[in-house]
């Protein structure tokens, strides 16, 4: 996915950020200058974005949506969200861990 951001030709390169990055391109994160920022979910706890997109949720759906792992990660990815929060997956059904939401999800 950051290749293809790269090459769609944004305003700013986007930036792409691990907590488990040690040095390079994945270990410096600087959310004051804007555009696209891509960080990997178990990297975000303590970090806030004004969106937070949240791709390829039907990844997960295969696993237990009672799942207290699941839940957690879920949780600390939907509260980075400060004004919107997008939730994104194939298919026309929610996937299973947010089976109950429908009337807080709006699909297009």
């Amino acid at each position: 996915m950051t290749q293809r951001l790269e090459r769609a030709g944004l305003a700013q390169e986007p930036q792409t950020y691990s907590s488990e990055a040690t040095s390079g391109r994945y270990s410096e994160l600087d959310l004051t200058r804007p555009g696209v920022v891509i960080v990997h979910r178990a990297s975000v706890k303590g970090l806030d974005f004004d969106t937070v997109v949240i791709a390829d949720m039907e990844s997960d759906s295969g696993s237990d949506p009672t799942s207290a792992t699941l839940r957690a990660a879920y949780y600390v990815m939907i509260t980075r969200a400060r004004q919107r929060l997008v939730l994104g997956w194939q298919g026309s059904q929610l996937p299973r861990h947010l089976e109950g939401l429908d009337r807080w999800v709006r699909s297009r």
